[in-house]
């Protein structure tokens, strides 16, 4: 109880005016990233092997090795910047992913891969960029060895693509 009163102290004793000044001006620079992120390529900021499925933006944990027992599912946590925003009615929009794979050898061979293996979409009111990817691949049955999964991420609300690589090795 004690600290929401100082904390109310604190507040009422700004100067007059200060708070909507702080607004205004967090305003202009949300306005000023927004045009930066719409005119920037697709682009990953983190993508990682994780230790268990995130339960939210920045929640991961890593991996500490991106090698396998054979059966491990493996599970990619990835935060992409620079997609796109449509509108979903009723004043919402929609942003998300159409996800592509390939797996390949390590000098790059083709070994499988899918089109469409998932469509990761998300509806809000508000044009979120705190926005992650969690994905599942189970490889079991390859032989122990050095791979790269590929993911392509094609955003839903532009033509804006990338393509991610992760290494992993499927240990004997």
């Amino acid at each position: 109880m004690a600290r929401k009163l100082i904390f109310l102290t604190c507040l009422l004793s700004l100067p007059a005016g200060s708070f909507a000044q702080s607004l205004q001006e967090l305003d202009q620079r949300e306005a000023a990233l927004m045009e930066t992120w719409e005119k920037m390529p697709l682009s990953v900021r983190r993508a990682v092997f994780e230790k268990q499925r995130a339960e939210g933006f920045g929640m991961y944990q890593e991996r500490p090795s991106n090698v396998f027992k054979p059966g491990e599912k493996l599970i990619a946590y990835v935060e992409p910047v620079g997609y796109g925003w449509k509108e979903g009615g009723n004043g919402t929009v929609q942003f998300g992913f159409d996800v592509d794979f390939l797996i390949k050898s390590a000098d790059g061979k083709i070994l499988t891969g899918q089109e469409n293996f998932a469509k990761l979409a998300e509806t809000s009111q508000r044009r979120n960029r705190e926005f992650m990817v969690t994905l599942t691949m189970s490889v079991s049955g390859a032989p122990a060895g050095e791979y790269v999964l590929e993911y392509k991420l094609r955003d839903i609300a532009s033509d804006k693509s990338m393509v991610i690589n992760l290494p992993f090795t499927i240990a004997k």
